[in-house]
């Protein structure tokens, strides 16, 4: 059953407030009156707000030592309302708790924050706000708040030391009643209401992104004061735009750039520097994942240094001392998905891809965030450059699949997709992923557009499956090489090998046609040409051989300008056509158009068309 509220507290506020006692007559009012000099003050928003409040619900799990305490499960229920009392008319929020449930845990309680994160997950559309451990309290008073709780930026986990009932009793010397005072056990109570409410506060506060403020009578001080009773409007602001974001389902990142871009254009003297900035730092990673595609929770601030230090230690090429230090951290904290996602990155350098304890470092991200693609960019990425295009297709395919449910961040995980398939010569895997991400602007839809248009590779082809697109353009490009470099056998052969592998494809028809021409086999090169463009009509390079061919003749003139502008239509960094083009004008006198393929050629490549 739930104790009522103290009497000494519901003096002081009826007193406070103006009005009558309401306790009943069976103390005195001067006697009320001299306990309430020994009280902490009542929590309180200067500037209430209006309206409905929404709810938060909030799990709570008490660990075996709390559970040994006297009433323990009706002081948290009451210190849980006390802090609603307060984030009420604050920031319009009220706490419910959803349930109070054991928490099997033992060992240091600095390690609790991490435990308890770890044993129970809270999932974005979890109906809890928060989950709160608290822990059995320690054997001396304190009034530090690192030794009294712990929380993270923009976590949803917070823990609290239970109050230690002895301990701060004698801390409280000189600050109660008389041990003969009736008015003693009340006093106490309201002692420990207040420093366990307000400890509670300041780990709620520090989730959503709360900076340590310099007062020492504001809640989001470094150290707990029997004085304090608010927090400043400037944390107040802070607050409501997480509370705001984080109750609409607003995402961590969307939430992390309204809380930075508030902080920075709007400065205040009333936070401490050091923590100012390593809030700050905070958001910007958070910013910085959902940018890359990061789904995972950020590492802990208290482990931001050391990762740098290890990041820069990889970076030099000192892998092995990097792993060590990680190894290192990953004991205090060996959940941690950003530590074990960095290992893996890190061992993807050295000792590579192929190395089975890499793949088992990757594999351990993959199990800790199974909603997160980026792991499976960094080893589709590794395996890639390995030449691996099986591997890195099938890690690929396992990062779209996750991007494709990411809330933020999906458009430049897409990038990164988009890059690594670019890199790997795969066309229709390029433009698939630009048409999943929506990102038909970006730059990598027109070179795979110029890629198909010069090596005659229509999008849908049948001829080539997607894995040898790559393949076969290396192929044509070879042969061609070999036409440029007048070793024509050796280009009959190339072209012999690739037409088995890949027969009626356009691209290799140019090719012959090219090879023809060059032989002075005129009319073989039309008839591979026409081949060509029958298989491909945007297939660049036939167009631009067919105009050439055609242009041989006075009588085909007008339809061998057709061809080039055709040319320059699907390929329009195809320079060759450009200028025969010009050619063929100057040829003709045909001044006007001249003049507008010289004005379209200088836009395009930044000089005057050649003489």
């Amino acid at each position: 059953m739930r104790r009522a509220v103290p009497c000494v507290l519901g003096i002081a506020i009826v007193t406070l407030g103006g009005g009558g006692g309401a306790c009943g007559s069976s103390r005195s009012e001067q006697s009320a009156l001299n306990a309430m000099k020994f009280l902490p003050p009542t929590l309180e928003a200067a500037h209430p707000r209006a309206g409905e409040p929404r709810t938060a619900r909030v799990r709570i799990y008490a660990d075996s030592g709390v559970r040994a305490l006297p009433h323990w499960k009706e002081d948290i229920t009451e210190q849980i309302d006390y802090a609603s009392q307060l984030l009420q008319p604050l920031v319009g929020l009220k706490l419910a708790i959803e349930s109070i449930q054991e928490w099997q845990r033992t060992g240091e309680p600095h390690g609790a924050l991490r435990e308890l994160a770890e044993t129970y997950k809270v999932e974005p559309a979890d109906a809890a706000t928060w989950v709160i451990g608290y822990v059995a309290p320690a054997d001396t008073a304190s009034t530090a708040m690192t030794e009294l709780g712990d929380a993270q930026p923009l976590g949803r986990y917070a823990t609290v030391r239970a109050w230690a009932e002895r301990a701060e009793i004698e801390a409280l010397a000189g600050k109660l009643p008389d041990a003969q005072s009736s008015d003693r056990g009340e006093v106490i109570n309201a002692h420990r209401r207040h420093k366990q409410t307000v400890v509670l506060l300041h780990m709620l506060a520090t989730t959503l992104g709360a900076i340590a403020e310099v007062d020492p009578t504001w809640i989001q001080h470094v150290s707990y004061s029997p004085k304090q009773y608010t927090f400043a409007n400037r944390t107040r602001d802070l607050l409501q735009l997480a509370v705001d974001g984080r109750l609409s389902g607003e995402s961590n990142e969307v939430i992390a750039k309204k809380l930075a871009d508030s902080i920075e254009k709007s400065e205040w003297g009333g936070w401490i520097p050091a923590s100012h900035t390593e809030v700050l730092a905070v958001l910007h990673n958070v910013i910085d994942a959902g940018k890359a595609g990061k789904t995972f929770a950020d590492a802990p601030t208290a482990a931001l240094d050391q990762l740098k230090q290890i990041s820069e230690l990889a970076k030099h090429g000192r892998t092995a001392e990097a792993v060590t230090e990680l190894d290192n951290l990953l004991t205090a904290y060996p959940g941690n998905a950003v530590m074990l996602e960095l290992k893996c990155e890190i061992m993807l350098g050295k000792p590579g891809v192929a190395d089975p304890a890499t793949r088992a470092a990757c594999a351990r991200v993959s199990q800790i965030a199974p909603g997160d693609p980026t792991v499976h960019l960094a080893v589709g990425e590794a395996l890639a450059r390995t030449g691996d295009l099986a591997g890195a297709r099938a890690e690929l395919a396992q990062a779209e699949d996750k991007i494709a449910n990411l809330k933020t961040g999906a458009a430049d995980a897409w990038r990164r997709v988009i890059e690594i398939y670019t890199g790997l010569g795969a066309l229709t895997w390029t433009e698939d992923a630009i048409a999943k991400g929506k990102l038909e602007g970006d730059p990598a839809a027109a070179r795979a557009a110029q890629t198909r248009a010069r090596y005659g590779i229509p999008r849908g082809a049948k001829f080539v499956a997607p894995d040898a697109e790559a393949t076969l353009v290396s192929a044509i490009r070879g042969a061609l090489d070999l036409i440029y470099a007048n070793k024509l056998a050796e280009a009959e052969h190339a072209l012999a090998a690739a037409d088995k592998r890949w027969p009626q494809a356009p691209g290799i028809s140019a090719a012959r046609c090219d090879l023809a021409f060059r032989a002075g086999r005129i009319d073989a090169a039309r008839a591979a040409c026409d081949r060509a463009l029958a298989g491909d009509r945007n297939d660049s390079w036939a167009l631009y051989l067919l105009g050439v061919l055609l242009l041989r003749d006075a009588g085909t003139t007008s339809a061998g300008i057709e061809k080039l502008k055709a040319a320059i239509a699907v390929d329009p960094d195809l320079g060759q056509a450009w200028r025969t083009l010009a050619k063929a004008y100057a040829r003709g006198n045909n001044k006007q158009a001249l003049d507008q393929l010289g004005a379209a050629y200088l836009a395009k490549f930044g000089q005057p068309l050649p003489p």
